[in-house]
This record gives structure tokens, C-alpha cells and sequence, in this order.
């Protein structure tokens, strides 16, 4: 076998560069610490959850669609350490890239990767992934694989017994299915390339097959065929209040999705200004994914990966005039990233990341050393780190699983309550509520402080801490305030033995 150094020497750099990007996630996802308590349950104890046992309001059976995602995250953790986390999103982000490169590869008269390009693609990729380790990583590698697939299926380059690769996809949709909910828009990239080879009258029925295939096998999961009825109505739920689903257009998003946004959207405009036959199924994949990330900004990956593996021959194209400039630049890209690696330990990949403008460190530990129980009222983003940390001694609200286990009535209560409507109080008075905890910066803290049921304990520096009155009394200790001590303690957490 030949070794094609020249590919291996860029695969090498691509993933030295993934590694230090890697490095630049200085924040865990809210939701994490929600993942590692399903996988050490799972891992330590055989157990998956099928109801609720973190909260105090009514929930309804559990249907985790990340389940298998919290126990690939509890054994690295296990295992690697902090350190496993940040491998592990360099390795999926490295993937997901390696695919995209596969799927360019595909197209007529393919041009070489670019590191250029790819890095871009990356830089990208991490502005709208910038948390380590969620599990929508794994829908987006998926995604790629998916894409890769069917494109190649479509030109007809998988040779002898790869001939029927596509028939890979339904196998392909049991793992997805148990990691993450995004497996959804796997089966909707099987129905863009049926579309397209139905409107450009090719062989369709394997696209049909494969789609039938796929679609019945998200029985296979430990929900059963209920949980079908869950995922689709998970994956037409409206989040009105959930900042990552608001569309692009909202005035918060505009500027910090804006690079990504164009990057997608060139790559379509580069697919009708070149001078070629009009692909019907490019079309309708670019299309439906850029909508898609427009309507909503965290599918936003997806429209910049299938713009990644399908523009990349349109987009280059249009530098022809820059060849040499731009052959000076990939070149000198590649001792400046094995630069950047030598930076790598200044980001102490080894220690967990602790970042205490974002985690409530001072307060969870307040209630912890001064032994201060009940059920425990957190903003939404911060329920599941509140769980990590204080069950079974205070059960929450409600956290980030939302439709996973919440009603929507309960999260209109908690909403209600943060944005102190006139019925703010029904969250108090509806359910046994013995602690609040919101953020310093909301409304309900500043009207908490004036209410004489409620006495105000302790500050922290994301939120105050509020215990009804004639329970303020106990031994006030002070938290540690060393950042160091919550990096060393990042991870240790209750006993979730004891439901």
C-alpha cells in the first residue's frame, strides 16, 4: 500500500489544529453535568433512568435521547479525566472535518483540501460549538457521515463492495438514535436526496428504501416505539424561551452568528453563479439547511458543514486569479499551527475547566457547608449543575431536560416566577418550595429582597440565595472563594444512589 505523505502530513496538521481549538473551550454545557449523571448511573449501577428522580414537580416518563451520549462522557471522564473531554471534542471535531474533506473529494474535477479552507471551516465550527462536549457534536459528525454517503451514492463512486454503501445509513441511524435527538435530521437529508433524484428523474427507490429502513429502526432504542411519538414531538416543539433556538434575525444573535450565516449562504450563491449544469439535490440540500440554521441558530453547524462539502469546488473556483497568493498562505499555515500546539499547555488542558461567571461555585457550595436542605428554586441553565452537586439533599425545580421530563406548565411557572409576572408566586405557592436562588442581574431578585416571607442569605457571584423565613437560621459558613479548589472539585458530586 502507498502512503501518500503529502495527505497524511495534512491530516496530521488538521488535527493538531483541532486540538488547540479545543483547548480555546473554556466553558462545560449547562447540560453536562445532567449527561454524567444518567452515564454513572448507567456504568457504576446498570440503572437507566425512565422517570425523574432530580426534581420535585410532576414530570413525565423520561425519555432521555442523549442517554448513550452521558455514558460515552462519564467513561471518558472516568477514565482520561478533564483532559479526556477536551481529546474527545478535538477527535469529533477532527471527524466531522475528515468527512466534509471525504464528501469535497466527490464532486467533478474535485480541487486538492485546503488547509485554508478547512481551517476556516473549523474556526467556524467552534464559534457555534464553543462549549466542550455537547451532544449535538455527535449529530454533526453523523450529519458529515450521512452527507458523504448519499453524495457519494448519488455520483456513483463507491466502487465493488461498497457499491451499496447507502444501505450503511439505516445501521447507522441505531447509534445515532441512542446518542442524540438530532438523528432527525439524518432522516431529513435521506428525503432531500430522494427528492432531488425523484425531480431529476434517477433511480429513487433506493433513497425510498433506505428512508423506510432508517425511519423504523428508531424503534431500537430502551424506550421502545414510545419513544417515537416523544422524538417527534421534541423535534417540533416550539422554544419560544430557549436562546439557542431563536432564529438569526433576533437582535442578540445577528452579529455573533453573522460569519457563519455568510460562509453558508456564499456557498449556496457559489452554486448558481458557476458556469455548469444546475444540481437539483445540491440545491435542495443547501436550501433546506440554510433555512434551517436560520430559523433556528443551533442547527446553524449543519448549513455551514453541508456548505463545507458541497461549495468547496464553487468557492475555489472563484480565487483562480489568487492561486499563487493563496498556495503562499497554506504553506506558511502549516508551521504556524504546529507554532500554535507548542501553546497548547498554556490553556492547562489537564485541569478541568472552572469558569465562575458561569457556574454558581460560591453558592452551591454555601448551601452545601452550611448543610442547608429543600427543594431548591435555579434559574433553568443551572438546574443541572445544581443536581451534580447537591442531590439527594435539595432536589430542583426544574433544569435544561426540559422536554425530556418537564411539562410545559412548569416551565411557564418558572418562567412566570424570573420574569415576575402577576402570578409569580405560583411556583411557591403551587409546589413545596423551601429555597430560591436566582441570578443577581433578574427582576424576581431585586422584588425577593423586599418580600417579607422570604429572608435573603447570601450573595454569590452569579446569584443571591433566599430561604423562607424562620429558616434562616443555622452556622454561617463562608465558601472558599480560591477558583483553584472548584477547578480540583469540579466534578465531584451527590449520591444519585439514593432514588
Amino acid at each position: 500500500m502507498i502512503i501518500n505523505k503529502r495527505r497524511v502530513c495534512f491530516f496530521a496538521i488538521l488535527g493538531i489544529f483541532c486540538l488547540f481549538l479545543a483547548c480555546l473551550s473554556t466553558n462545560y454545557d449547562y447540560d453536562l453535568f445532567a449527561r454524567l449523571i444518567v452515564g454513572e448511573r448507567f456504568i457504576e449501577h446498570g440503572i437507566l433512568p425512565f422517570k425523574d428522580f432530580l426534581s420535585y414537580t410532576p414530570t413525565h416518563p423520561w425519555y432521555d435521547h442523549e442517554w448513550g451520549s452521558g455514558v460515552i462522557f462519564y467513561f471518558i471522564l472516568k477514565h482520561f479525566n478533564a483532559a479526556g473531554l477536551i481529546v474527545f471534542q478535538a477527535l469529533m471535531m477532527f471527524l466531522t472535518a475528515f468527512f466534509v474533506i471525504k464528501t469535497q473529494a466527490l464532486q467533478k474535477r474535485a480541487f486538492p483540501p485546503s488547509l485554508i479552507f478547512m481551517s476556516i471551516f473549523l474556526v467556524l465550527y467552534l464559534r457555534l460549538n464553543p462549549e466542550l462536549v455537547r451532544c449535538q457534536l455527535f449529530s454533526f459528525l453523523f450529519f458529515s457521515v450521512f452527507l458523504y454517503i448519499l453524495e457519494g451514492t448519488r455520483r456513483e463512486k463507491f466502487k465493488g463492495i461498497f457499491t451499496n454503501l447507502i444501505w450503511l445509513l439505516p445501521v447507522l441511524v441505531i447509534p445515532w438514535n441512542n446518542v442524540h435527538g438530532g438523528v432527525v435530521s439524518g432522516l431529513g437529508l435521506i428525503a432531500m436526496y430522494f427528492a432531488g433524484a425523484v425531480l431529476e428523474k434517477k433511480n429513487w427507490k433506493k433513497y425510498l428504501g433506505t428512508l423506510i429502513s432508517s425511519g423504523l429502526l428508531l424503534v431500537i432504542n430502551p424506550y421502545g416505539i414510545r419513544y417515537l411519538d416523544f422524538l417527534f414531538s421534541a423535534a417540533t416543539k416550539q422554544r419560544t424561551y430557549i436562546v439557542e433556538w431563536w432564529p438569526f434575525f433576533a437582535k442578540r444573535h445577528i452579529l455573533y452568528y453573522l460569519p457563519a450565516s455568510i460562509f453558508a449562504v456564499f456557498g449556496l450563491v457559489c452554486n448558481f453563479v458557476k458556469k455548469q449544469k444546475f444540481d437539483i439535490t445540491k440545491t435542495i440540500v443547501l436550501t433546506v439547511t440554510i433555512y434551517l440554521g436560520l430559523a433556528h441558530v443551533k442547527l446553524l453547524s449543519l448549513s455551514v458543514i453541508a456548505a463545507a462539502s458541497l461549495c468547496y469546488n464553487d468557492i475555489v473556483s472563484l480565487f483562480k486569479k489568487s492561486k499563487k497568493y493563496l498556495r503562499q498562505i497554506e504553506k506558511s499555515l502549516y508551521p504556524a499551527i504546529i507554532i500554535l500546539a507548542f501553546t497548547i499547555p498554556l490553556f492547562s488542558p489537564l485541569v478541568p475547566r472552572a469558569d465562575a461567571d458561569k457556574f454558581p461555585f460560591y453558592e452551591i457550595e454555601f448551601l452545601k457547608i452550611n448543610n442547608i436542605k429543600g427543594n431548591i428554586v435555579v434559574p433553568f441553565a443551572l438546574g443541572s449543575y445544581t443536581s451534580y452537586k447537591l442531590y439527594p439533599d435539595n432536589l430542583i425545580y426544574m433544569d435544561g431536560r426540559y422536554e425530556e421530563v418537564y411539562n410545559d406548565e412548569e416551565f411557564m411557572t418558572l418562567k412566570d416566577y424570573e420574569m415576575v409576572e402577576p402570578n409569580w408566586k405560583d411556583i411557591m405557592n403551587k409546589y413545596p418550595t423551601e429555597i430560591l436562588m436566582p441570578r443577581r442581574t433578574s427582576t424576581v431578585y431585586e422584588v425577593l429582597k423586599q418580600d417579607p416571607g422570604w429572608v435573603h442569605i447570601f450573595d454569590g457571584r452569579n446569584c443571591g440565595i433566599f430561604v423562607k423565613k424562620g429558616q434562616e437560621k443555622f452556622s454561617y459558613f463562608e465558601p472558599e472563594y480560591d477558583i483553584e479548589y472548584y477547578r480540583k472539585t469540579m466534578f465531584k458530586h451527590g449520591d444519585f444512589t439514593n432514588d
